[in-house]
Parts: structure tokens; C-alpha cells; sequence
């Protein structure tokens, strides 16, 4: 039995494929044949074969004759197919997999599918099957999957899956699919069948449905509405043809075809195009491509120049139209170009290139990243701006529509105007705009005006149900009074934009007033407002003043408004109404503080006309008055109207008066009004504003107008009817507003800002002119001339420039330097508060034993830095980003109020903080501070004394002082302790600060409050300049010393004078000759060398009544030595005077140290002195004795620092650091000098005759010799000895 069945299966594996494919028909057409395992569970019958011809490039399919019998899948995929024919495969009864895909078929009649009855799959995939009829799926009643996508389809025709009712899975997605109202009918079909949609089905068009299932939209959501949006759509070429005369050009236009509407046509310059062979005009047939596409083709053959120009092509649908364009230039042989040119204005700045005639050029617009634009305006790159160059060569005006505004207020505004206006949002839409019309006076464009009146055109709509917005409006014209008014007019002439504001205001009566609103008034700076509901049948006469606040100046003084300068709060226009005809006079107008600007009398037969008014009837009377005439542009020729072409001009306020409601016939009775103009006009005309003349432009008409009665500054006319009525003089002898009078301060300002100027140049030029002898430390000095060259400057320029305000260019810069100054006065106040506390919370620093090493010098660029960098930082930012912050229309040039918060009041509120913090700590320390120390000028340094074995007086007659080197200059004062400085500094602060702020009122008040303002800063004025100079200057001895010694007399008086040789080094020894003139000294010293140079000078160095100097000096007891803390012997002092200062910034001898020099040759102020020439008879008396220490017998050993004494600093950005002498040492060395060499009178002879007179080694003295003097020894207070020669006395 095995045997058996293996025999049988091999014998089924022998003759199965080979027997089958020796049977097929189709294997000549490359197909492969397969017998096909059965369904399971059918029974045995005919075999079942799988045909496969895929990729084979089989043009169509194969015959079905010459398939197998049998055959039930059938594979054709990646061929070249590209049409099924009716009944191509009729015949295969038994096919149930027919496989398309991947060919090129494009077409498919109807009957294509007939005889094939157990088909049920199909797969047409990826071919190019662009339409579909209804019947082409006839004889598949059991196909149960459908496969269409990737064809070129666009949408299906109604009925297509009709034949197919067993239909389960329809996949027909295409890239071209268009989901709109042509595919509801799928929608329904496929709620109605049992078929499903696949989920690959997708939309590709319209753009919001792209990637959407089709199973998952909605039925609204595939509409048929607008252009249509066409999947393919294409013009060759699409770019700018520049072509020569007589070329060929061909044109394509390729589009979708949605239906037989489907068309394509061309146009030129929005002309038809015709088909016209003897010019070259070619247009060919569409052509149509499965169902798909259509195309056309237009050829120029022969170009001629009348080619310039759009060439389009055009769709034409059922459903809409669109169209490309491109540009054709056509050259000639001499073409013409455009020049290169650039186009500023309110949307940018345009650089044009040099362009081709014919040709039209683009430029980005200018981008503003932060600019809020528009609701639907796309990026501001995206945008542009272009310009034709003609074919002349000229370029036409450029379209910039698409560019956003450059300024800032243009591109709110225009937004504005972009944004819908209804009852909800419109307060508050004008609430908004009102904020930016504040600032009108800075409107720079005419666009700014005109956005301005649109939007209230648009709000005079809604006030008769929002009341408020009458305030609003009102407001708002009157802000636009404040521009410029070349830019009014500019407005005017391109769309009327101030007549539209004047015809809004004169409609608001109309709108406003009813039953439950009698009466309405509003005031505002340049324009009040005034309405009323008149009964005529009761009406009496009505009387109307128009007037202000008046700060009550000079008689000849206009108020500030009429002046041209933006009026305060208080000087708004009002209205003041009675019924009745009172006599009313502009000049003895009777409210107190105010003056009278206009009057207008309505006489009681105003309604009286022939036709009566109806019984009960309302009118609406409404009054306007305009301060002046800038909304009444005449831009036309008005050469024969009341202005004479521009020669006169409106010089008084302008009144309205107009009723609503009922008819004004003639006047039977005129109407009379007053004005009031700024001064004597020429050639006065009344008139009336006629909005029809000049082309609906307006103008002045003097027509039923006549003037009455002139008094000075006030003129009255009388006019029959009711309009717009003012005067209009010729007012060209007028001064203009730059040429005007420039107002002045209170005379009390400048007398004192005069005398705080002297008080701050005379200190000034005297700490600068004696530099090198005033007590005051480098820093200090830096500061004071610094502080005050600015508060001078602060003032100087307010005085004399804050009232320019007619001429911009100048009150701009007054305004600059007087933010600089004021923020530079405030820091160096700051940097001395600072550089104060620093000094008071000094301590001195842990050193160890012999360190004489000096602190690194700091500079003082800081403080300058600081105290003039960051000012002028903060004025360049500002002025940079808006000049025009440094002006206003206030009678003063300041800082615009808005800007200056940031740029100048939040800095002053810091920098004033931080000095008040520094004033607080630096008076705690002072409160701190022990007793003893706080009334007294800190002890800078170890007092030096004199001392020595020898002589002081030389041969000349003069006292020759040998000095050491010592430590550096002090950089405390000299003069003033810590404390007085402290008070100072506060008293000058608190002067500066209230006189800053007496001067700003002064200027911002009127009237009283100016007054009495200015002559606060008087006071505060000399009070701080009195205080600086007196004490700076004169409660300070050295600086009267120093201005006295400029006094020959005063020099020759003095009992001794010090002068150190300023050319050696404090490392060598210093020269002091006391008792002659410098430039007896400076000789003396130049040759010092010979024994004959100091008789040189000793005419004039002569010291007189020595015997007494010296009797003083050796009756003195010798004091006691104290011994040394760490080698129990001795301490003798070194005589360490100060030399010259050692830093890069300065080569004047010290200051400090010559008068310690001074102090130390005349010793302790209670010495006794004797008036002929004694040491201690000099001014030296006037500084205090805090130097020396009176207890300890004349003593002036180093006093160590005790617990609680402040030390004083090495002063920030001073020259160095303190040096502690070695005052052991120095006693060591003195003495081991002196005990070798023992004296005698012949062996100092010896020495005097061999050796230079005062020749100093870099130690002091000559080494190793008798007459090396220890100037600092404690063996006296000023101990002198007379030396080898009775006429010299060496200290």
C-alpha cells in the first residue's frame, strides 16, 4: 500500500506544472500558467488555473481565447496597457481576480468588464484614468472589492458603482481628489449600501479638507463655493519675458478639466485676445487629456512693441474664473531706462534701482517685527512695494499701499480705522483714540488727520445712543487743532478731511438733544460746544460769550494760548449763555481772572419766517466756538473771496451758530458778534465759511457780512445768516512766532542767577589759580570744581534759555544740557556722600613691623564715569530716539512729560535715594564717633618738630632747614573736620534741590504762583552761593593766605616765609629757606654748591631780632626721653617732613606738607611771640593745635592709635597709601653719627671750607657728619644751636 501511494504523488508532481504550462496558450505572450488550489469545501470539477503576464510590457490585455480554461485569477500588473476595450475580457466566466495595477490605461469603455459574472476583485491602481461613465462597471454583479486609487480623477460621476451591488470595499483616493459638492452622492451611496469607503480614500483639495477621510466628512463640509480651487493650473512661461521686436514667443496654459463649461481664454491688457495671422497671433485649439487636463496655446510670432504689457490666461468654470498672468517687455533697437532714484515717505524709504523702460520694479517693504498690525495682514516681508518705468523712460507714481506706516502713531491709527465700529466697543474704541490725539502737535503726516476724522465720522453715528461720546469727539478736534498747519492743509486738499470734522461737530446737536436732553456743553482746550432745545414760540433772544482763565500778566501780554502755544487745564474755551439781549463788552468782561475771546447776539425774531412753525414744534439751536481758524483750510484759487487769494487769513476765534428742526429764513434783525484779535491787522474783512465754493473745497465768503464797529484788539460785524463766521486780516506785518519777543523771567531770577554765578566762578578760579597751596586733599579738589561747574551750568542755561521756545532748534538743546547738568550736579553730590562715609568708616589696615609699603593710587576716571557718563548716556538715548522729546508747547523747553518719567525723574528718585542712604550712615558714624574727635580736623599724620645741635642761621642772614624724606601728603582737609564737611555737603544738597525745584515751578505756574516761586529761587539762588563761597573760600585761612600772599605787601610783612626747592625728590633732602622771597630761595638753592651763593641772596633773606628767636628756643627744658616698648631704650623721632607728592597726575609740591613745615619752624600757638620777627608770629596761628600734644611738654612723639580713634584712610583715588616712620632706627643712626666724630672748632672750620653748604645726600644730610640734623628729634620743640659760624643757625 506505501508503494502504492508514493507512485501516485510523484506521477501528480511529474506531470503538474510541467503538464500545465506545456498547456497554456498565452505562454508565446510570456504569461505563466499554474493550476490553482481549490476553495475548500468545493467539490471536484473543471481546474482551476492562475494566469500570470506581469511585467511583460503587454500593450493590451491578451485575447481570452487564448487563455486556459479555467482561469480564475488573472495577473496583468506593470504593463503598458492603456485602453480596455469593450469585452476585453468577455469569455473567462470563471475569473475572480482580475490584477490592472501599475499601467498606463487612461481610458475604459463601457462594457469593458462584460462577461465576467464570478469577478470579485479588481484592481485598477495607479494608472491614468482620468474619468469614469456611469456604465463602465457593467457585468460584475458579484465583485465585492474595488480598487481605483492613484489615478488622475478628480471626482466621480453620479451612478458609477450603480452595477456593483455587492459591492464591500471601494478604495478610490487619487492626489487630485476634490472633495466638494460633486461628491455628496459617494456619501449617501455609501450610508445606503452595505459598502464601506476605504480609509486610504482621502481629500486632496480644498486646502482645509486636505488629508480628511472622505468617510469622516460631513455633508457640509463639501460645498461648492467661490473661485474654484483648481489642482493644476499652469502658464509657460510664468516669469517676465523681455523679448526683441520680431521675436517668437509661445505661450501654454495648462489647467484642470472639471466639465464641459470647462474653458480656456486669453487676454491682453484685460483685452480678448483674437487669432489674427498678418500680426502674429496664434491661437491653437484646447486640447483635452483624459478627461483630466485641458491646454491651449497662444504663439506671437512675430512680436511687435504693442505686445507690451499682461498677457493672461484665464479658466473659465461653471463654477468661477481664474487666471495667470505674465509680463511681456518688448525691446526696441534703442532702449530707454529709468534712472536710479530713491522715494522717501510715510511707508518707508524705497531705492529704485535703474530699470529698463517697460519694465516695473519691486521692493520689499521695511520690516517693523513689533509692530501690531492688522487683523489678516500677513508678515511685512512678505509684502511689497512696486513701480512701472514707462516706455518713455520715466518712472510712474509707485503703489506702497501694501508697506505698513514707518511712524508709530500712523500704523495705531490705521488700525484703528481697520477695526469694526459698533454700539458695544465704540466709547472705548474712542476713549482709546483720544490718547493719541493728545499728542496731535506731533502728527507728521496728513494721513494721521485724515484716519482722525474718518473715525469720527464714524462715532458721530452712535452718539445718540452713547451720550458720552460727545465729550469725546469734541475733544478730539480739538487736539487736532495742535498740528501743524501745512499738514491740515495738506489733508484738506486730498480728501477734505477738515470740513469733515467741522460738518461732524455741526451735526451733534442734531443726534444728541431730545426730550430727555434739553441742554449739552462741552469745553475743551480750543474748541467749547454749546446746544440747546428752543421753543420758538417762547424765544426771546439768546447772548453768548466765549472765554478763558487768564493768568492776569501784563496788559500787553496775550494769554498763552492766543499766542500759538498749547493752552493749559485751566485755560480751556467755555461758553456762557442768557437769554435776552444784555449788552454785552469783550473788553470789560465781568467774571474775574478771565478774559472775554468772542460774543455772538441771536436776536428774538430768529424764527420769525413766513411759513409759521408748527405749534409745539422743538429746535435745536447749537453754538460752536473754535479758537482759531486752522480747521478752515482754503486750498483753492480764492483769489475772489474774502481772503484775496491767501492775503488776508483768519486772525480772530471762528463762531458757529445753526439750528435743527426748523427753518432760519432771512434775518430780519442781524446777528451780531464780537472777537477779539491779537493785534492791529490791516485791510479787516468780516466773512462767513462757505463749504460749496472752490469746488466743494470751502472758502471764506464776505457776502451778507459787514464789519460794525473796531476798538482796539476787538472787531464786531453783522451777518444775515448762520454759518461759520469770523475776521480776516492781512497779517503779514505781523512778527512771526520765531521772530516774536521771547517771553522772560521774573527780573528777580536773573539778578540772583547772577549772583550764584560770580559766588561759583570766583571759587572756581580760585581753588584752580592756587591749587598748590589750599589744604585740600586731590579728590576733594576734583569734586568741588567739578560740583560746582555744573550747578553753575544748571543755572546759567535756565536763566537764559528755558523761556526759548520760538526757536526749535536752540530750546532742543537747552533742554539736552539742562538734563545732563541736573543729573551731573545729583551724582558728584553722590560720589562726595560716598567718598565722606568711606572716610569715616575707615580703619587702618593690620601691618607688620617696618612695612612701609604704600597702597596702589587709584584714579579718578571713575567718578567722572560715573558722575558724567551715565548723564550723558541717558540724554543720548533719549534724544535718539525721539528728538522731539526735548520739546514741547509749554512756555518753557523741557523734556516732554511722558518721556521724561523714564529718562529723568525715576533717575533722579534713585541717585536721590542713594545720597540720602550715604547722608544717613555717614551721620550715624558721626553720632558714633568719641567725643574728643568730633569738633577737631583729624590727625593725619605724627606732628613734626624741629631739632638739631647746630645753627638755623646761615651766613646770609636766612634760617637753611636740611629736610628728610617722610611719608606722603595727607588726603584729609586741612582745614575742616569730618563733621563740617558732612553738614556741608547736606546744606549744598538740600539748596540744590529746592532750588531745582523753585525754578520748575516758577516757569510751569502762572501768575501769584510764579511770583512767588521766583523769587523763592532767588533767595535759595544767593543763599547757595553765598554758602559755597563762604565756605569754600572765605572761613578758609589758606585760601586767604593764599589770595593775600599774592599782595606784595602783604608778603613783605611777614615775619618768616618757608620755601621748599620743588626740584628735590622726597627721597633726598629738601631745602627750606625761611625769611626770603621765593625767588631769593630758588637762587640760593640753584647754588648752593659755593660757599658765596647764599650771600647772594641774602639781601633779601635776612631774618632780624635772631637773639631773641634763639633765647626763646634754648630757654625751653629739655624734655624727657620715653623709652621703647621693645628694646627699653630711648625713642628719638625722625624728622620725617613731607616731600614733594608722588603721583603722575600732579608735580606741584605738596600742599599739606609746606604748612607743616611752616608749623613745625614756628612752633606750638601758645609759645610766646614777640612782634619783630619772632618764629611763632605768622598766620600758621589760625589752624588748629590738634597737631601737637601741649601735655607732654612739648613732646611730639608718635602717638599710637587707641581704641575708638579713627584712623584716617588712604582716601579712594588718592595718590598712596601712610607710611609709620621708624622712629628707633633714625635715633640710632643720629646718634651713632654724632659720637663718631667728636667736635672741635678748627676741624669744622676744615669741614666748613671743604665741604658745600647744605648739600643733602638721599638720606637727609651728609652721612657720617657732625651736621646731619635730626629735624623731628624730641629733644626740643624747636631747639637751635649756633653752629662753626655765628651767622648761620642750621635747624
Amino acid at each position: 500500500m506505501r508503494r502504492a501511494a508514493a507512485l501516485v504523488l510523484l506521477a501528480a508532481a511529474l506531470s503538474g506544472p510541467g503538464a500545465g504550462a506545456r498547456s497554456c496558450p498565452a505562454l508565446s505572450l510570456g504569461c505563466k500558467c499554474a493550476a490553482e488550489r481549490a476553495k475548500a469545501g468545493g467539490g471536484p470539477g473543471a481546474p482551476r488555473r492562475r494566469v500570470v503576464c506581469s511585467g511583460g510590457g503587454l500593450p493590451a490585455p491578451p485575447e481570452p481565447r487564448l487563455l486556459p480554461e479555467g482561469t480564475v485569477t488573472l495577473l496583468l500588473s506593470n504593463n503598458k496597457i492603456t485602453v480596455l476595450e469593450n469585452g476585453s475580457f468577455f469569455g473567462l466566466r470563471a475569473l475572480e481576480k482580475l490584477d490592472l495595477k501599475n499601467n498606463l490605461i487612461s481610458t475604459v469603455q463601457p462594457g469593458a468588464f462584460l462577461g465576467l459574472p464570478e469577478l470579485k476583485r479588481l484592481d485598477l491602481s495607479n494608472n491614468r484614468i482620468g474619468c469614469l461613465s456611469a456604465s463602465v462597471f457593467q457585468g460584475l454583479p458579484n465583485l465585492l472589492r474595488l480598487n481605483m486609487s492613484g489615478n488622475i480623477f478628480s471626482s466621480l460621476p453620479p451612478g458609477v458603482f450603480d452595477e456593483l451591488p455587492s459591492l464591500k470595499v471601494v478604495d478610490f483616493g487619487t492626489e487630485y481628489l476634490t472633495c466638494d459638492c460633486n461628491l455628496r452622492w459617494v456619501l449617501r451611496w455609501a450610508r445606503e449600501r452595505p459598502a464601506q469607503i476605504s480609509e486610504r480614500t482621502a481629500c486632496a483639495f480644498p486646502r482645509q479638507l486636505r488629508g480628511v477621510a472622505l468617510r469622516a466628512a460631513r455633508d457640509g463640509q463639501l460645498r461648492c463655493a467661490g473661485a474654484p480651487e483648481l489642482h493644476t493650473h499652469h502658464l509657460i512661461p510664468s516669469l517676465r519675458q523681455v523679448v526683441f521686436q520680431g521675436d517668437r514667443l509661445p505661450f501654454q496654459c495648462t489647467a484642470t478639466y472639471l466639465d464641459n463649461s470647462t474653458q480656456i481664454r486669453w487676454f491682453h491688457n484685460r483685452e480678448p485676445v483674437q487669432e489674427d495671422e498678418q500680426t502674429g497671433v496664434i491661437v491653437e485649439e484646447s486640447l483635452i487629456h483624459d478627461c483630466t487636463f485641458i491646454t491651449s496655446e497662444l504663439i506671437l510670432s512675430n512680436i511687435h512693441v504693442s505686445a507690451n504689457g499682461e498677457w493672461e490666461c484665464a479658466v473659465s468654470t461653471s463654477q468661477g474664473n481664474v487666471s495667470k498672468k505674465v509680463e511681456i517687455v518688448v525691446l526696441e533697437t534703442s532702449a530707454s531706462y529709468c534712472p536710479a532714484e530713491r522715494v522717501t515717505n510715510n511707508r518707508g524709504d524705497f531705492r529704485w534701482p535703474r530699470t529698463l523702460a517697460g519694465i516695473t520694479a519691486y521692493q520689499p517693504c521695511l520690516q517693523h517685527p513689533f509692530a501690531a498690525g492688522p487683523a489678516g495682514v500677513g508678515l511685512a516681508g512678505e509684502k511689497q512695494a512696486w513701480r512701472r518705468c514707462d516706455r518713455t523712460g520715466r518712472w510712474e507714481d509707485g503703489d506702497y499701499s501694501h508697506c505698513l506706516y514707518t511712524n508709530d502713531i500712523t500704523r495705531v491709527l490705521y488700525t484703528f480705522v481697520l477695526m469694526p465700529i459698533n454700539a458695544s466697543n465704540a466709547l472705548t474704541l474712542a476713549h482709546q483714540l483720544r490718547v493719541y490725539t493728545a499728542e496731535a502737535a506731533n502728527f507728521s503726516d496728513m494721513v494721521d488727520v485724515l484716519y482722525v476724522a474718518q473715525m469720527i465720522e464714524k462715532f458721530i453715528g452712535y452718539v445718540d445712543q452713547i451720550k458720552q461720546l460727545t465729550d469725546v469727539i469734541v475733544e478730539m478736534a480739538s487736539n487736532i487743532m495742535l498740528v501743524d498747519d501745512h499738514i491740515l492743509w495738506m489733508s484738506q486738499k486730498e480728501e477734505k478731511a477738515c470740513t469733515s470734522i467741522v460738518r461732524s461737530l455741526e451735526r451733534i446737536a442734531a443726534h444728541t438733544l431730545g426730550s430727555n436732553s434739553q441742554h449739552m456743553a462741552v469745553n475743551s482746550r480750543n474748541i467749547a460746544f454749546e446746544a440747546y432745545v428752543v421753543k420758538p414760540e417762547s424765544y426771546v433772544g439768546l447772548s453768548c460769550v466765549a472765554f478763558q482763565r487768564w493768568d492776569g500778566g501784563p496788559p500787553g501780554r496775550l494769554p498763552v494760548a492766543e499766542q500759538g502755544a498749547e493752552p493749559t487745564p485751566d485755560q480751556q474755551l467755555r461758553l456762557r449763555c442768557t437769554t435776552g439781549r444784555p449788552n454785552i463788552s469783550l473788553t470789560s468782561f465781568h467774571i474775574k481772572n478771565s478774559i472775554a475771546l468772542a460774543s455772538i447776539q441771536l436776536p428774538p425774531s430768529l424764527f420769525a419766517s413766513p411759513t409759521p412753525a408748527t405749534p409745539g414744534a422743538d429746535c435745536k439751536l447749537q453754538l460752536l466756538v473754535f479758537r482759531n481758524g486752522k480747521l478752515f483750510c482754503s486750498t483753492g484759487n480764492s483769489s475772489r473771496l474774502a481772503d484775496d487769494g491767501k492775503r488776508r487769513s483768519v486772525a480772530t476765534p471762528v463762531i458757529y451758530a445753526g439750528t435743527y428742526g426748523c427753518g432760519v429764513g432771512n434775518l430780519s434783525e442781524p446777528v451780531a458778534v464780537s472777537l477779539r484779535h491779537p493785534g492791529e491787522g490791516t485791510d479787516p474783512v468780516a466773512a462767513y465759511w462757505n463749504f460749496e465754493v472752490l469746488g466743494g473745497m470751502g472758502g471764506w465768503s464776505d457776502e451778507g457780512c459787514q464789519l460794525a464797529t473796531r476798538e482796539p484788539n476787538v472787531t464786531s460785524l453783522h451777518c444775515r445768516h448762520l454759518s461759520n463766521v469770523a475776521v480776516l486780516m492781512e497779517l503779514s506785518g505781523f512778527p512771526s512766532k520765531a521772530q516774536g519777543a521771547v517771553e522772560v523771567l521774573h527780573p528777580a531770577m536773573y539778578t540772583c542767577t547772577a549772583v550764584l554765578l560770580l559766588c561759583l566762578f570766583t571759587t572756581i578760579i580760585t581753588y584752580i589759580v592756587h591749587h598748590g597751596t589750599i589744604l585740600i586733599p586731590r579728590k576733594g579738589w576734583h569734586m568741588l570744581l567739578n560740583l560746582c561747574f555744573h550747578i553753575a551750568m544748571t543755572a546759567a542755561v535756565f536763566a537764559g534759555g528755558i523761556t526759548l521756545t520760538g526757536y526749535r532748534a536752540v530750546c532742543q538743546a537747552v533742554g539736552i544740557i539742562l538734563h545732563y547738568s541736573s543729573l551731573s550736579t545729583l551724582l558728584w553730590m553722590a560720589v562726595k556722600a560716598r567718598v565722606l562715609y568711606k572716610e569715616l568708616t575707615w580703619k587702618t589696615p593690620q601691618q607688620p613691623d617696618r612695612d612701609t609699603s604704600q597702597a596702589a593710587p587709584r584714579p579718578m576716571l571713575r567718578f567722572y564715569l560715573i558722575a558724567g557718563g551715565i548723564p550723558l548716556i541717558i540724554c543720548g538715548i533719549t534724544a535718539a530716539v525721539n528728538i522731539q522729546n526735548y520739546h514741547d508747547n509749554n512756555p518753557y523747553c523741557w523734556l516732554v512729560w511722558r518721556p521724561s518719567l523714564g529718562a529723568f525723574y525715576v533717575p533722579v528718585a534713585f541717585i536721590l535715594l542713594v545720597t540720602w542712604i550715604y547722608f544717613l550712615c555717614a551721620g550715624l558714624s558721626l553720632q558714633c564717633r568719641p567725643s574728643h574727635q568730633k569738633d577737631i580736623p583729624e590727625p593725619l599724620e605724627p606732628a613734626p618738630r624741629l631739632g638739631g645741635t647746630s645753627d638755623l642761621l646761615t651766613d646770609s642772614g636766612s634760617i637753611s632747614v636740611t629736610l628728610n624724606s617722610g611719608p606722603p601728603c595727607p588726603e584729609g582737609d586741612g582745614v575742616y573736620s569730618l563733621r563740617v564737611q558732612f553738614w556741608a555737603l547736606v546744606a549744598t544738597h538740600v539748596l540744590y534741590v529746592a532750588l531745582w525745584t523753585f525754578g520748575a515751578t516758577a516757569v510751569s505756574q502762572r501768575w501769584y504762583l510764579s511770583i512767588v516761586f521766583s523769587c523763592l529761587y532767588g533767595i535759595t539762588a544767593v543763599a547757595l552761593g553765598l554758602f559755597i563761597f563762604v565756605h569754600h573760600c572765605l572761613r578758609r585761612r589758606d585760601v586767604l593766605s593764599s589770595w593775600f600772599s599774592c599782595c606784595p605787601s602783604y608778603r613783605n610783612a611777614l615775619p618768616m616765609q618757608a620755601y621748599v626747592h620743588p626740584r628735590l625728590g622726597p627721597e633726598d633732602g629738601s631745602q627750606v629757606f625761611i625769611g626770603c622771597e621765593p625767588e631769593a630761595a630758588r637762587s640760593g638753592a640753584s647754588s648752593s654748591s659755593s660757599p658765596s651763593s647764599a650771600g647772594s641772596a641774602g639781601g633779601r633773606c635776612k631774618l632780624t631780632n635772631l637773639q631773641v628767636a634763639q633765647s626763646q628756643v634754648e630757654s625751653r627744658p629739655a624734655p624727657r626721653p620715653e623709652p621703647d616698648a621693645a628694646d627699653g631704650k630711648p625713642l628719638r623721632h625722625t624728622s620725617n617732613l613731607h616731600g614733594r607728592r608722588s603721583h603722575r597726575g600732579r608735580t606741584k609740591p605738596c600742599r599739606d606738607g609746606k604748612h607743616h613745615r611752616l608749623k613745625m619752624l614756628r612752633g606750638p600757638s601758645e609759645q610766646p611771640s614777640s612782634e619783630s620777627g619772632s618764629l611763632h608770629n605768622s598766620h600758621s596761628e589760625s589752624y588748629p593745635s590738634g597737631r601737637t600734644s601741649p601735655a607732654s611738654g612739648g613732646r611730639a612723639g608718635p602717638r599710637l592709635p587707641q581704641d575708638g580713634d579713627a584712623v584716617p584712610s588712604p582716601s579712594e583715588g588718592s595718590d598712596g597709601g601712610r607710611r609709620v616712620p621708624d622712629f628707633a632706627e633714625a635715633r640710632r643712626r643720629s646718634g651713632s653719627r654724632d659720637n663718631l666724630r667728636p667736635g672741635g672748632s678748627a676741624e669744622r672750620e676744615a669741614k666748613r671750607r671743604s665741604y658745600p653748604l647744605n648739600v643733602g645726600s638721599h638720606n637727609g644730610g651728609l652721612k657720617g657728619s657732625k651736621y646731619d640734623i635730626n629735624l623731628a628729634s624730641a629733644d626740643s620743640v624747636a631747639g637751635m644751636k649756633t653752629g662753626l659760624w655765628k651767622s648761620e643757625t642750621t635747624v
